[in-house]
């Protein structure tokens, strides 16, 4: 079966230059061909909201913690943003990279053709193999070459950028993504990304565990 090309995101979190020049060019070329892609002007005004946030973060970033703090968390907005046009702009092109090009978006035909991976969904997480352990199921992103790396936290709430995110587990198999160690009776909340040559994707939504 032919694969079909789509829109894609070649750009992480992290690499806040380039996510934020791609968050302009989708803005403008989808302000401008808003016919070819119907329903989206809302999901566009958006995107341009919150990427002109981001260009104001990422001036002023230096040397000012605050300011860097806010920039971190505008990115993984923006980049949200981009992953929710991804589903509009491919259903309206069906492979046509002349189409995806009127969006503002790489395809995944040119020469990088592996986008950075998506936000990661925690299906459950269940005890362990071994005692005071947790094991995580996901949603398989049908992706090669990933890494996933889980946090943990006891803070209730806490942002994606929020200090008390410790790293507890660093996997290439979503088959071990398994929390070793844990207190028992003790509530933690889990995320997990995914990371490939590309760059890092969203932390997932945390989910509560208690072993």
């Amino acid at each position: 079966m032919k694969k079909i090309t789509k829109a894609v995101i070649l750009c992480s979190v992290r690499a806040y230059i380039s996510l934020n020049k791609l968050a302009q060019k989708v803005k403008n070329a989808m302000t401008l061909n808003a016919s070819t892609f119907p329903g989206t002007a809302a999901q566009v005004a958006t995107l341009g909201t919150d990427q002109t946030t981001f260009a104001g973060y990422i001036a002023n970033a230096k040397g000012n913690s605050t300011i860097t703090n806010q920039r971190n968390e505008q990115a993984a907005t923006v980049l949200a943003d981009l992953q929710a046009l991804l589903g509009p702009v491919n259903n309206v092109a069906k492979g046509n990279t002349a189409i995806i090009a009127l969006s503002g978006f790489p395809n995944s035909a040119d020469p990088t053709p592996q986008s950075i991976p998506a936000k990661i969904v925690i299906k459950r997480i269940v005890d362990g193999p071994t005692t005071l352990s947790a094991k995580i199921f996901i949603e398989s992103l049908k992706l090669r070459n990933l890494t996933y790396t889980v946090r943990t936290t006891t803070v209730a709430g806490a942002g994606v950028n929020d200090p008390s995110w410790k790293v507890v587990l660093t996997t290439t198999s979503m088959k071990k993504l398994i929390i070793p160690n844990l207190t028992h009776l003790q509530e933690i909340y889990v995320d997990i990304c995914a990371g490939n040559a590309h760059g890092t994707g969203l932390f997932s939504d945390p989910m509560p565990f208690s072993a």
